[in-house]
């Protein structure tokens, strides 16, 4: 198993962006029916009469910008994890482990610890990059698998 960590890893970081691939879509879609929507599907640990009534306008428009940058850092994770991960280039190791580090820390900082949404609900993404990091570490770190260099890369 040690010699297909890394595309093991690469697999649930695939799971990871395309996870928040499709949220990135349902939020976007949410967004033209306003900020509440959007508020409403982000915020679960929130009760409904909490949420404000906001329509149209910049904080739906902000909101929806917001789900435009997850569903490209959704798609980035996906790339890297297929071109780098998958070779088990430690490139991609890095590269992924800041960025998915970055954003689920976010989460469960900002979003999840004040109760903002709820913890079945956010905690899917850190379910999958715990996995993901430690089949990329094994991988990586056990030197196994199809390690390119930095000359094959161009």
């Amino acid at each position: 198993m040690k010699s297909y960590a890394h595309k093991i890893g690469a697999i649930f970081y695939i799971l990871w962006g395309i996870l928040h691939i499709v949220g990135a879509a349902i939020l976007l879609g949410q967004a033209s029916a306003g900020a509440a929507a959007v508020l409403a599907a982000i915020g679960t640990g929130t009760p409904a009469a909490e949420i404000p009534p906001i329509g149209l306008g910049l904080t739906a428009s902000v909101l929806a910008y917001y789900a435009w940058n997850i569903l490209w850092v959704g798609l980035f994770v996906v790339v890297i994890a297929v071109r780098f991960n998958w070779r088990n280039n430690p490139l991609g190791f890095w590269l992924n482990l800041a960025v998915v580090g970055a954003v689920d820390l976010g989460l469960v900082i900002l979003l999840i610890a004040p109760g903002h949404m709820a913890i079945s609900d956010g905690m899917w993404g850190v379910i999958l990059f715990i996995p993901a990091l430690i089949f990329s570490a094994i991988g990586l770190f056990n030197g196994r698998g199809e390690v390119e260099t930095r000359a094959s890369l161009a």
